[in-house]
């Protein structure tokens, strides 16, 4: 068959399409729906099964397609394929309409004309198994009334089974009203009425009996409603926590659960309260399957009240749904290690680095799609300048042949948004390798987590974090010379990444090796001085790619602040405990890279401890550096003070006959209180025309001096 008889026979099979979608993303939610359909509308039935097993395998808590598949199983008779499908569901879903559905198949192989008492009371206990499962749901008055309507549909042949029957009624209208179901109104009228029609003399009495729970139960209604503002979804919503509808919904959710834990039934029996709770969060769980917050506060709930519910069995099911959920995955893995069960908890972590590794290779797939179409650009670029050369017979007027192709925006911003997205997952990649190799040392030793670091190294983007936490593991392990050794052999890759090259001068620092620092710290300067005048060529020539430029821009600066903090760190280390030359000698180097930087910085950089730095007070801020860096400098995100002073700041280091003196300083600050504008004058200000606009100044139409001094002298009534 020829390639486009292939093509048009797969555009022609939607079920194969969607399954081969399925294969590649088994969470598609809106796909398995969509296959679900055609393949019901075909009606065959090996593959309609083999569908929705494998459907439910994943979306196990969908009691929407359970009723689905058991009610096309229930069509065909095959009622021994109806029970095994109920044995599977039928205990860890709490669906309404499933035990709407389950009691309706009791009901119909136990006929109670032919099956008399005996299929009556079957049908009672099923009843009654659905109503103690899912009974306290909102949306279960219309089980209760299935309930009634078969009780009252008893015909007894006797005095005494009458009075059963009575009994057996008023009993079930005595569990259902004090429970708020959304139809508890029209529930309680029927009742009211059923109960005159039997006897009118007592009915009074009983209603009496139940009408201050009624009403408990109608105003816990009326205040849910409020609550939720009726729109609280309990549908499976296909969306992650990104998405808004979503951000809503768990809110509701979470406000519900409280609602409950305030006990607005007043239920005297604590277990009939924390049945409520839990109800609540498994719900929350069936409609948020891709929100693992939610699972793991749900899991949280039932250990922390010693519910049945295995915690094993429900992080595992929201991982099946949620397989790159750091939550869930650390979570089970701590689970599995408290029971001693290591091959489990590597497993988990495994898992969610393989589903990690999947998304890594697919977005370093979409980088090289762009790249090879740019060097293919590029490629054709050339050539044809290089036609367009050899026609010209003057050699020396022979411009460069080296063309840069120039990716349309959207392909820039794409690579951006992927490159970014890559590092992400790199990052996170390596970390859970790192949570591995600490499980694995705490339960099964060094030898063990060396396996995991020969492992890890294997993969193709392995962040610097992987080295670092593996030298620190070997050197709280007592390993002081294999650490150092890890620190070397990380140096091969890293030897130009300001992190890694931070980390390992901190490691240095920590067990006092001051030559091997002196050694580290120059090759570790050198090398990034290197590489930023390299990347500094490239960006000034005329032939590179804006994009590239601007990325390389943004390494020049990121290494420019390593190579900051790795001066500033080295000094506070000889501040701290060698002598002031080779302070001095740092900071001659400090200003000679960076010579527009405040020398007070340099210097505060040395004295500040932890996250106080006492020198900020000379310069009118806070000394609390609010996110200190590790090194004494303050983040340039510090807060309202750091800005300020930031903008004070001047171009030029300040002389000592220009530095102003506390007295100005102090009426500086005043006349800056004083003058202190709002936001909308700010704004107004903002936008007028710059002074310039109007010529020079003796050329102006209007004096802008006389016209505020105007403005300030007018009277405005108070």
């Amino acid at each position: 068959m020829s390639g486009d008889s292939k093509k048009k026979r797969l555009a022609l099979d939607v079920i194969g399409q969607l399954e081969d979608d399925l294969k590649a993303n088994p969470l598609d939610y809106a796909k398995w729906n969509k296959l679900i359909k055609q393949v019901v509308a075909k009606d065959k039935e090996e593959q309609i099964r083999k569908t929705f097993d494998k459907y439910l395998s994943i979306f196990q808590y969908d009691g929407k397609q359970w009723c689905t598949y058991i009610t096309y199983e229930m069509s065909r008779q095959d009622f021994l394929k109806v029970q095994e499908l109920f044995s599977k569901c039928i205990t860890v879903v709490d669906n309404v309409e499933l035990f709407r559905l389950y009691v309706s198949y009791v009901r119909r192989v136990n006929d109670v004309i032919t099956g008399g008492e005996k299929a009556r009371g079957i049908v009672i206990q099923a009843f009654e198994f659905a109503v103690n499962r899912v009974g306290i749901d909102l949306r279960s008055g219309d089980l209760w009334t299935d309930y009634l309507d078969f009780l009252k549909s008893w015909t007894p042949s006797a005095s005494w089974e009458q009075q059963q029957k009575l009994d057996l009624i008023r009993k079930v209208y005595k569990k259902m009203l004090v429970i708020p179901t959304e139809k508890i109104e029209a529930l309680w009228s029927t009742y009211t009425k059923w109960e005159n029609e039997v006897n009118s003399s007592t009915a009074s009495r009983f209603i009496a009996d139940k009408s201050s729970e009624f009403m408990e139960a109608r105003s816990w209604n009326v205040e849910w409603h409020n609550i939720t503002k009726n729109q609280l979804r309990r549908d499976l919503i296909p969306s992650d926590i990104s998405s808004d509808v979503v951000k809503l919904q768990l809110n509701l959710w979470y406000k519900w659960v409280e609602f409950e834990r305030r006990n607005g039934l007043n239920l005297k029996d604590e277990k009939l309260l924390e049945q409520r709770i839990e109800y609540v969060y498994k719900q929350s769980v069936m409609s948020l399957v891709f929100v693992p917050e939610v699972w793991y506060k749900y899991n949280n709930y039932n250990k922390l009240n010693g519910s049945s519910t295995s915690s094993i069995d429900l992080l595992t099911q929201g991982l099946i749904l949620n397989p790159t959920s750091y939550l869930l995955s650390f979570e089970l893995s701590e689970l599995y290690e408290k029971e001693n069960n290591i091959s489990k908890a590597n497993e988990t972590l495994e898992s969610l680095i393989n589903s990690l590794t999947a998304d890594y290779e697919v977005v370093v797939k979409h980088i090289d799609t762009i790249n090879e179409r740019s060097e293919a650009h590029s490629r054709n670029g050339k050539q044809a300048k290089s036609s367009s050369d050899n026609m010209d017979e003057d050699d020396d007027d022979q411009p460069n042949s080296k063309i840069g192709y120039q990716l349309s925006d959207i392909d820039i911003r794409t690579l951006k948004a992927l490159k970014s997205q890559q590092k992400e997952l790199s990052r996170a990649i390596t970390l859970v390798y790192t949570k591995q190799m600490m499980t694995n040392k705490r339960s099964s030793g060094i030898k063990e987590s060396r396996q995991i670091f020969k492992q890890a190294k294997k993969f193709a983007g392995i962040g610097n974090e992987l080295y670092v936490e593996n030298a620190l593991t070997e050197y709280y392990s007592d390993n002081k010379n294999i650490a150092r050794k890890v620190f070397e052999l990380g140096m091969k890759t890293y030897g130009t990444d300001g992190d890694y090259l931070l980390s390992y001068l901190d490691f240095l620092i920590m067990v006092n090796e001051t030559e091997n620092i002196k050694v580290l710290f120059e090759v570790a300067t050198n090398g990034l001085t290197k590489v930023i005048e390299e990347d500094t060529i490239i960006t000034e020539d005329v032939d590179t790619p804006v994009w590239i430029k601007d990325e390389l821009k943004e390494t020049i600066e990121r290494n420019k602040l390593h190579v900051k903090r790795l001066i500033k760190r080295y000094s506070k280390f000889a501040t701290k405990f060698l002598d002031l030359g080779i302070v001095a000698s740092l900071e001659s180097r400090y200003r000679e890279l960076f010579s527009d930087d405040d020398p007070i910085i340099f210097l505060s950089s040395r004295y500040a401890y932890d996250d106080v730095d006492l020198i900020r007070a000379d310069l009118g801020m806070s000394t609390k550096i609010k996110e200190p860096i590790g090194d004494g400098i303050p983040s340039q995100t510090e807060g309202p003070d750091a800005k300020r002073r930031k903008v004070q700041l001047p171009s030029r280091p300040v002389t000592r006959q220009e530095t102003p003196d506390k007295e100005s300083n102090s009426q500086i600050s005043q006349q800056q209180s004083q003058g202190f504008i709002g936001n909308s004058i700010y704004n107004l200000l903002r936008v007028l025309p710059n002074s310039s606009y109007f010529g020079k100044p003796e050329d102006r139409v209007f004096n802008s001096k006389k016209l505020v001094e105007l403005l300030n002298s007018i009277d405005l009534p108070k």
